[in-house]
């Protein structure tokens, strides 16, 4: 029988908190062959992604899919990142016009 996807999101979520690769704890990154084989499945749907990247969020996981691998990393890691505000982006808008003219 296979693990819930709350049951892998845990395993994932204790992989953080464990020292390996010279790293006492942090973010790493997961090949899909690793991941299906912690799953117990054959194949990793799309559904199945993002319900595994549901549970980790409320682990406090952020699950990146990355084309050809799997991320992990603590939300508080883009807590500290600049915010992008309206003003911003209308700028980057007015700068982007003046410059196709």
């Amino acid at each position: 029988m296979r693990p819930s996807t709350g049951a892998v999101a845990r395993k994932l979520a204790e992989l953080y908190e464990k020292p390996f690769g010279g790293k006492p704890s942090g973010r790493y990154r997961i090949s899909p062959k690793i991941l299906r084989k912690v799953a117990g499945r054959n194949k990793l749907s799309e559904r199945y992604i993002e319900e595994l990247s549901e549970e980790l969020f409320e682990l406090g996981l952020v699950f990146l899919n990355l084309e050809t691998f799997y991320a992990l990393a603590s939300v508080k890691t883009f807590a500290s990142y600049r915010r992008l505000g309206e003003a911003s982006f209308e700028d980057g808008e007015e700068h982007e016009k003046a410059t196709l003219q």
